[in-house]
Order: C-alpha cells, then structure tokens, then sequence
C-alpha cells in the first residue's frame, strides 16, 4: 500500500510526521525510514537533515551551495555520503509495517536521487510505504508510481490527518494479534 502525504512547501508535512510517528510505533507499528526535518549549520546555512527513523540519528542531508559534481536538487546539493546513506535506509526497510521516506519530489520523477531504491522499497509485499511529496509533484508522483495508486492525504486537511493516524494505528501488530 503507498500512501502519500501533500501539502505546499514549507506546510507542516515534516512537522507532522515529526509528532505522528512516535504515536504509531507505540501502538505497534514498525516504523523506518526518515525524515527531512529543515536545519540551519553553524555557518548559518540553511538546508534539510536526514533524520533516521526509528534511531533518531541525524546527519547533514542537503545544503545551499556544493561542489560542482555534487548530485543537485533546485538549490540545494547532497552532502557526500548522504543519499547513499538515505538510499540504503530504502533498501533495508523492507520488513517494517511502516516505511516512511520524505521526500519524493522532481528528481526522483525524473529517476534519479532516491528512484532506484525507492522504486525497490515500493515492491515489497508487506507492510505501507508512506511517501511525503509535495502537492505541485502528487500528479507526477501517481503517475511516477503506477500501476500502483497512491492514497492521498492532504496536510492542510484535519479530517485526512485524522484519517491516516486511524489508519496507520489501525494497522499496528499487536502481541497476540496476526
């Protein structure tokens, strides 16, 4: 099951994830993946973290500027390492409930960035894979995915929160439970 999670830029889709996870693997879920929480270096640069969920370790991810052979998404470049790094998450992420990846956004529409592991991730038989894409990309993203068919969850919407938190709780294995 592929479920996504939409929103615009900056509208709160990392910072409920951020909250939400926590919740769901307490009720049973096996969560993995990570998140893309916004971070800020000591040189004052602004960029996005590669937060590991569930070990909660945090590295540089991407950052304004980079080398000229740096792999590149709009103004931001890959810290060595770093999308290796997020694409082996993928690729070992296959027996948890919940596999969590944020973000899928025009590289990996256009197959580069985190494609090639994610396309692996999205073929396991088990478990949800909870994509965080944003809402200009959602088409693309349906289309990226097919003949699988995404569930949409819309950020800004209370009641589609609510939803994917029933869904994803509802989901949870429990001692004793199959």
């Amino acid at each position: 099951m592929v479920l996504a999670l939409t929103g615009p830029v900056h509208g709160g889709k990392t910072t409920f994830l951020e909250r939400a996870w926590p919740g769901w693997a307490a009720a049973g879920l096996a969560c993995a993946g990570f998140l893309s929480p916004a971070a800020t270096d000591e040189n004052g640069e602004t960029g996005y973290d590669l937060l590991e969920v569930p070990a909660l370790r945090r590295r540089p991810y991407l950052r304004r500027g980079g080398g000229a052979r740096a792999a590149r998404t709009g103004p931001y470049a890959f810290l060595p390492g770093a999308l290796e790094r997020a694409r082996r998450i993928l690729r070992h992420g296959g027996r948890a409930g919940l596999l969590i990846v944020d973000e899928v956004g025009p590289l990996e529409l256009e197959g580069g960035g985190l494609w090639p592991a994610l396309r692996g991730a999205l073929r396991r038989p088990e478990g949800a894979t909870l994509l965080v894409v944003r809402e200009s990309v959602a088409d693309g993203l349906a289309a990226a995915v097919a003949p699988l068919v995404p569930v949409f969850f819309d950020v800004r919407d209370p009641g589609d929160m609510r939803l994917l938190d029933e869904r994803l709780r509802a989901s949870a294995v429990r001692p004793g439970r199959p």
